[in-house]
Parts: C-alpha cells; structure tokens; sequence
C-alpha cells in the first residue's frame, strides 16, 4: 500500500468515528461503543455535505475541527512522538510544538480528506468492527476493524489506541495495516530533533505550516 492510500484511509478511518451526536461527557460509552455508534450518523453527514464539499474545500477543514480533534488526544501523541526530546524540552516548548504538530496534521489531513470525500461515495457498509479486547486495567484499548475501500476488494486493518483520561476515551494513535501514525511522524521528526533540538524542530513545522496555508490560498 502506497504512503497516499494510507493517509486516505487513515482519514477516512478517524472521519468515520467522530459524531457530535454522541457525547462522551453526558453518557461515557465504552470506546468501541463510541465508535460504532457514531459510523452511520457520520456517514449520512458526509453524503448530506457533497455538493457543498465541492464548491468549497474548506468545509472539511471545518468538519475536521468540529468532530475530529475533540476526540484526539495531541498531547499524549505528541509526547509519544517527541520521545526522550519531551523529557527535554521546557513547558513553553512543549506548548509550541502541541500546537504547530496539532496545525500541521488537520492541515494536512483535510486538504487529504478533501480530494478522498471529492473522488470516492462513502457507503455505509464500508467498516467491520471486530470485538473489543479489554485492556487488564480497562484504561488503554485497542478497537480493531476493517475497512473496505471503495472499488477495491481488499480489506485493510485499521487499529484504534485509545485510553481513558478525565474527559473520557480519546485516540492517541491510529496504525493502518501496521503502519502507526505515531511511528511514521517520529521517525520524520527525528533527524530534525537529533540536530536541531525541540526549538528547531517547532520553528520548520512552523514555516511547513505557513505553507500549506499559503498553498491553500493559492488554490482558491
């Protein structure tokens, strides 16, 4: 599987578990729960937003703010991301780099998820979730399914990390066919962190994120 078709299903996978009509703060349901519960009614607002998906790009980025990153949680992969950097760095640096990798990944995966939700329908038979395994201490899960990619007859894994905090089950990590998000950007990151430190690091995330904005623009 090519770096594009993960990304896509990476995205796909995430926009298909996030719905603003399920509350975790009212109800706290179990992480698969959450998950199931909120494919159908998601998929139904994908279909309802096409034709105005296709006149303006911008309403997935706006999509992806609403329902994608209250679930994630960026701190916890951030400092999975950051190793024994995170260690290393002060509070404000911490804070810097949250928020430049935090812009870095719904800018970039909502320009993905863009041409995905643009040149593929998304039906409601695309995802099989397998039963939940309970983690020992019920605080870290991993929900397991399978995605079936429009026009294709393979069927990729896709694997949920989840754990418990105070506001409930969030996602650290999403591995699509083995292939972690976290392991992928640590390993991009670390030539940078090894020579330039936390700072340095911020700082080129900092001008990558200028670009793709700019770029954005650029395509309006």
């Amino acid at each position: 599987m090519n770096m594009n078709n993960t990304i896509y299903l990476f995205l796909l996978s995430c926009f298909l578990i996030i719905s603003s009509s399920v509350s975790q703060a009212s109800t706290n349901p179990e992480p698969d729960t959450l998950i199931k519960t909120s494919t159908y009614n998601l998929i139904s607002a994908i279909k309802d937003s096409q034709v105005k998906l296709k006149k303006d790009p911008e309403v997935i980025q706006e999509l992806v703010l609403t329902h994608i990153a209250p679930q994630l949680d960026f701190i916890a992969a951030a400092r999975w991301v950051l190793g024994k950097h995170w260690r290393e760095a002060d509070r404000k640096q911490k804070i810097r780099f949250i928020k430049q990798f935090r812009k870095l990944l719904i800018q970039f995966y909502s320009a993905a998820l863009a041409e995905y939700a643009f040149n593929n329908d998304i039906d409601h038979n695309i995802m099989k979730f397998l039963p939940l395994r309970q983690a020992h201490d019920g605080k870290d899960v991993t929900v397991y399914s399978v995605v079936m990619p429009p026009n294709s007859n393979k069927k990729v894994q896709v694997n949920y990390h989840m754990h418990k905090t105070h506001k409930g089950w969030k996602i650290y990590d999403v591995a699509v066919e083995g292939i972690s998000m976290i392991t992928t950007y640590k390993s991009s990151f670390a030539p940078q962190l090894r020579n330039l430190g936390v700072e340095g690091l911020t700082n080129s995330l900092i001008e990558r994120n200028s670009k793709l904005a700019a770029k954005k623009v650029s395509l309006k």
